[in-house]
């Protein structure tokens, strides 16, 4: 493994167990509270919060498309965060800054 990867990893593995620990808050406020993220929202969530730690462990050991699948989840997570701030159907009004998509930005920086 490379230096820099060793910290690659364990922040894609805290970011993948963030997205999975927001799982049951979403599903929570989907049935109780105006505002909240659609479905597939939460189905994504869940898939991207799966791919994220399991693409970690393949750049550990060298997989060249873990990478790619890492940063794919990450973009998409984002975009999904960019989506839930801004006015609209399904977006969340409550103003909370959504952990992983700051991490994920902090991520492309490195």
């Amino acid at each position: 493994m490379k230096p820099g990867f060793k910290s690659l990893t364990g922040l894609l593995a805290i970011l993948g167990i963030g997205d999975l620990a927001m799982v049951p808050s979403m599903i929570a406020a989907n049935h109780h509270t105006a505002g909240t993220p659609p479905v597939p929202a939460i189905v994504a969530t869940v898939i991207i919060g799966i791919a994220t730690p399991v693409s970690a462990a393949g750049i550990a050991r060298g997989w060249k498309p873990a990478f790619a699948v890492a940063m794919t989840c990450r973009i998409i997570d984002s975009i999904s965060s960019a989506l839930a701030k801004t006015p609209g159907e399904g977006a969340q009004r409550s103003g909370r800054e959504h952990l992983t998509g700051t991490a994920a930005a902090l991520l492309a920086g490195c």
